[in-house]
């Protein structure tokens, strides 16, 4: 496992969720397997790793809310892709592509950021409607004076 310390800052440690999500995909490296899978028509070869992810989220002792946030946070930062969902007695199929690296977790950490929350969709339109009305209002006044120009012409 490769710990990466951060730009800004060469002696604080990385967040947890990254830790968390380089140990999850070291072990899901030390369990897969090399394959050869379907892809658009075309076989190729592939590192899988096909099991249970909530038992090796358990076997890593890792809580439950960690689960969708480490496997987004490593589809996100392209380590891993989805090839078939498990359910009851049947495994989750993933290809690993590769090692996440930390650069690439602050990148979807800050896109994370940018996704507009509610309020902020609120405020965002808000803000469009105050600029709309703005510009409505200028052309009334236009128009006004166009109006008063005419009639004084008359």
């Amino acid at each position: 496992m490769t710990v990466t310390t951060t730009d800004d800052d060469p002696q604080s440690a990385p967040p947890r969720l990254y830790e968390h999500s380089l140990r999850v995909f070291e072990e899901m490296r030390k369990h897969a397997k090399a394959r050869q899978i379907q892809d658009g028509g075309n076989d190729r070869h592939a590192l899988v790793y096909e099991g249970f992810m909530t038992q090796l989220f358990r076997d890593l002792d890792l809580s439950t809310p960690y689960y969708s946030k480490i496997l987004r946070r490593l589809q996100r930062m392209g380590c891993i892709i989805q090839l078939s969902r498990g359910g009851g007695n049947a495994p989750s199929r993933w290809e690993l592509l590769k090692e996440p690296e930390y650069p690439e977790f602050e990148e979807a950490e800050q896109a994370r950021r940018r996704v507009p929350t509610r309020l902020g969709q609120v405020e965002q339109r808000v803000v469009d409607i105050n600029d709309r009305v703005g510009i409505l209002e200028d052309q009334f006044a236009a128009l006004l004076d166009a109006l008063q120009d005419k009639k004084e012409a008359s």
